[in-house]
């Protein structure tokens, strides 16, 4: 039997060689097919991949570059607030916005839209806003830092910019506060700074650590520009109201310079602030900033002194006593 397996394969050999041929060739084309199929998904899926990844990484790089932007670390002029935390929100869209557009009107003294942008708009208010921004031609390199308010759409903003002053060349490095809320209609508008809560929570607001930075970054930069411009700083020496309407470390004495430094005094008793104010804890520019007084608040006079300064006294929101000193002629009487 073995042999006649022998002779017949013998006489089909060269068949069975073209059939086993035959396999191998369909084994090598299968191979080949599926090597080519992965080879090409292998590139395919290495071209997503890298899209993925450029995609990925561009969005990060957006996103890294908001949040620089936002905490204040740009080399944008101005503020550079480069010891400011990520809780002051730097030219936040809406908020830049909307104080962009109060202070343009404020220049253009476009009384109209303040009143639509202002939660209160009386005579009182269009005299301090007049009064307080007289000796400023144009709001320049406006920025804003925000931290979020006591509620939803709220926010306490610290607005800097730069001052052209009338006459004066060189640009005044400037600080003001305002506080937004967000009414039914879901516009920002300029909060009433009569309410109790809200002051309050400004006080708090300006003893955090990134404000006190900014307020610093700001002075600092206003002493600079005072030093190297002579007409500056003899505006600012001979202004007797050069501390009204300022939230900041005196980087801001700007457009809060009075009339031939004529100075009112104040009397003793109870008087009310006729426009915001800065209370320090000596008679001077130069003294420690304790609080603010919004315009119509009273404080206690204790008495008067011949540079023009009154001591008050002062009751916190949180029942606190505290002594200071403001410019007497921002107090009037009450009424």
């Amino acid at each position: 039997m073995l042999n006649d397996i022998r002779e017949w394969i013998s006489d089909n050999l060269r068949y069975i060689l073209l059939g086993a041929a035959g396999i191998l060739l369909i084994v090598i084309i299968v191979f080949a097919v599926r090597l080519i199929t992965g080879g090409g998904s292998s590139k395919e899926d290495k071209q997503k991949a890298g899209q993925t990844t450029e995609a990925q990484t561009d969005g990060q790089t957006e996103t890294q570059t908001e949040e620089g932007q936002e905490a204040g670390t740009g080399n944008d002029s101005g503020a550079s607030a480069s010891n400011i935390t990520e809780d002051l929100v730097r030219n936040q869209v809406d908020v830049l916005n909307i104080v962009t557009k109060y202070y343009t009107a404020v220049a253009d003294k476009d009384y109209d839209t303040l009143a639509g942008m202002c939660e209160v708009f009386d005579d009182s208010t269009r005299t301090a806003i007049e009064q307080q921004d007289r000796a400023i031609e144009s709001f320049d390199n406006i920025m804003t830092y925000s931290k979020t308010g006591l509620k939803a759409g709220s926010y306490v903003v610290y607005v800097y910019f730069d001052a052209k002053l009338t006459g004066i060349d060189t640009k005044a490095p400037t600080l003001r506060e305002l506080y937004l809320e967000t009414d039914v209609e879901g516009n920002l508008m300029v909060a009433d700074e009569s309410d109790p809560e809200v002051k309050a929570f400004r006080e708090s607001c300006r003893t955090d650590a990134d404000v006190q930075a900014l307020l610093a970054d700001v002075k600092n930069r206003f002493d600079a520009a005072v030093e190297n411009d002579e007409a500056l700083k003899n505006f600012v020496e001979s202004d007797s109201q050069g501390d009204a309407g300022n939230t900041d470390s005196d980087g801001t004495a700007n457009g809060d310079l009075a009339d031939d430094g004529v100075v009112i005094n104040a009397t003793t008793g109870t008087m009310q602030a006729t426009a915001s104010v800065n209370v320090r804890g000596t008679p001077s520019a130069d003294g420690t900033l304790y609080w603010t007084l919004s315009q119509g608040e009273q404080v206690e006079v204790l008495e008067n002194d011949d540079t023009g300064w009154s001591k008050v006294r002062y009751i916190t929101s949180d029942g606190t006593t505290i002594e200071g000193y403001v410019k007497s002629e921002y107090l009037g009487p009450v009424g």
